[in-house]
């Protein structure tokens, strides 16, 4: 086993190489490298003392997006154990449905987030406690592809989330495999604006900077103009985010002006981004956004390259992964990133294992002649009307590109096993009315494609992931 077979042995690492180099600025706390390695190192030594376990146990968090977080979750990988970040946005029901769920060892806060849990539940810690010396522990070691480093839940967005544990072994051969991709070197710096409690912020954002010792810029929320702000000081030379956050850039404050020409690369995943946003983007800012595709269970899927940026297509395999379809026109794949399996849910895993090692992604696709891909929605999401298999993507790409009162757009279909064709619902952001809509459907989409129910809101209820909440919006209809 190397020197570098686990997530913070880059801490270490680029705390002796680069020891006064900033490593993360927040609104209201530097670190370099070196004190970033100490302060991690206390929090290690804290939960070593309090857990006294020889085996791998779950530590939940809940921060916002801040230094605290950050050093909560790099001790407990040091100390070894296994990082639960639960969503700041989680009411306490939601937080107790997942704690009883999978009970944590030991939860790590702040005073401000302390009523969230039962107030004579002695595993609530605060992190002021924990950044104290004490005797150093042995930290836990085992091999790298067995050693849990995260346990994040799945999106939920059209079912019961599940938890997916994610290996040291895991996020580190994601973050390699991105590296040659997007030639991401030491001299990179990152604005971090992604939500630390989800996959994309904590692998790639996280786990991707102490693999190449960047300086992250971290801010604690989607906030538009303090995000064109920040690209546009000239310091940021890697961003990366949502489909939806590159949306609302677009749309903020459409006279000023906003130079990016230092953003070497700027790249959405974790929902699909619409070709007219992808436009809407080069036109305002001049730059081309690369797009790819994961998942919480395995890692970058695809991706374009630096060189080939295709709108509304996530590009192709990335190095080492295989990508093909199942008989129903599911995306399968096959990567030595995959995780090992749903936390005590083998049901669930068995369910999307195929023999030959392929994993079923619950995604729609197609591939055209030079091989990308082209994401046609969950597999749940399938629209059958007047004898046709719709894509909900098509759709909304296709009524925004021919609209520009349309802000948002998401279609779904609700079955009904009496009737032959489903329903077709519009949920619709934008300065528009219903009439508006159906006469615009009836000129330039098919029949098939025309809404039977449209929903004109205020705003689409999306997961901070960006991912359209499918729960809610079943209960409008």
């Amino acid at each position: 086993m190397n020197a570098r077979t686990h997530i913070t042995d880059y801490l270490k690492i680029n705390a002796e190489k680069y020891p006064d180099k900033e490593a993360l600025i927040c609104a209201n706390r530097t670190f370099t490298w070196k004190t970033l390695a100490e302060e991690v190192t206390l929090v290690a030594n804290q939960i070593n003392q309090r857990i006294g376990s020889n085996e791998q146990q779950i530590v939940s968090t809940l921060f916002p997006n801040s230094w605290e977080l950050v050093v909560a979750y790099l001790g407990i990988l040091e100390a070894g154990h296994i990082a639960l970040p639960l969503d700041i946005m989680f009411k306490a029901m939601e937080i107790e449905a997942i704690t009883s769920q999978i009970p944590p060892a030991l939860t790590i806060t702040i005073a401000d987030n302390r009523h969230s849990f039962p107030a004579n539940d002695q595993r609530v810690v605060l992190l002021d406690t924990l950044l104290k010396k004490t005797t150093a522990t042995p930290n836990l070691r085992i091999a790298p592809e067995k050693q849990i480093a995260s346990m994040l839940f799945t999106s939920g967005t059209t079912g019961k989330p599940k938890a997916a544990p994610y290996t040291h072994a895991n996020h580190l051969w994601t973050i390699a495999t991105s590296s040659k991709l997007y030639e991401w070197t030491p001299e990179d710096t990152l604005l971090l604006a992604l939500p630390l409690s989800h996959w994309h912020g904590l692998v790639i954002g996280i786990s991707g900077a102490l693999y190449h010792g960047n300086t992250i810029y971290l801010q604690e929320r989607l906030d538009p103009e303090l995000m064109l702000s920040t690209m546009a000081s000239g310091k940021i030379s890697l961003f990366m985010h949502v489909s939806l956050a590159y949306t609302k850039m677009v749309q903020h404050e459409p006279s000023k002006t906003y130079d990016l020409s230092a953003v070497r690369l700027c790249i959405s995943a974790s929902s699909a981004l619409p070709p007219k946003i992808w436009e809407s983007f080069k036109e305002r800012f001049g730059v081309e956004i690369l797009e790819r595709y994961g998942s919480s269970e395995a890692g970058c899927i695809a991706s374009n390259s630096l060189t080939n940026r295709i709108p509304g297509s996530p590009g192709k395999a990335v190095p080492g992964t295989e990508l093909a379809l199942h008989e129903n026109g599911e995306l399968k794949i096959k990567t030595p990133a995959l995780f090992p399996g749903y936390y005590h849910n083998d049901e669930a895993t068995q369910k999307n294992l195929l023999p030959g090692g392929w994993w079923l992604t619950g995604d729609m696709a197609e591939f055209d002649a030079e091989g990308h891909v082209f994401l046609k929605g969950r597999i749940q999401e399938k629209i059958k009307k007047f004898g046709y298999s719709l894509s909900p993507r098509d759709i909304e790409w296709a009524l925004q590109n021919n609209n520009p009162k349309l802000k948002e757009v998401f279609v779904m279909g609700i079955q009904d096993p009496q009737e032959s064709s489903d329903t077709l619902a519009y949920f619709i952001v934008g300065n528009i009315t219903e009439e508006e809509v159906i006469t615009h459907c009836k000129k330039h989409l098919p029949s098939a494609w025309r809404p039977d129910r449209i929903f004109i809101l205020d705003a689409i209820p999306r997961t901070r992931s960006g991912k359209p909440i499918m729960a809610a919006l079943k209960a409008m209809l």
